[in-house]
């Protein structure tokens, strides 16, 4: 592994993750009848969540550190995209 290299692991940590977050927010929107609904919840998250997947199937064991910073950046812009929707 390089310096600038993290083990691909990593794409499946946050694919792990994605799939959490849909499961706790879908139970949570289903139980409660607050939030996003189940439908926005699951077009919001499913392209990403496809994206990391096709990433994850054509990587090499390794993957370069800007990839993982393109990452953080995406999630980032989820996570206020899906605040500013449930506001």
């Amino acid at each position: 592994m390089t310096a600038y290299s993290l083990p691909v692991i990593w794409v499946d940590a946050i694919l792990l993750f994605t799939f959490c977050e849909w499961l706790f927010l879908s139970i949570r929107s289903t139980q409660t009848k607050n939030g996003l609904r189940f439908a926005d919840i699951s077009a919001g998250l499913l392209p990403g969540w496809l994206l990391m997947l096709a990433l994850r199937l054509a990587s090499p064991p390794e993957l370069p550190i800007e990839v993982f910073v393109c990452l953080a950046l995406a999630g980032l812009a989820h996570a206020l995209d899906f605040y500013r929707r449930y506001k």
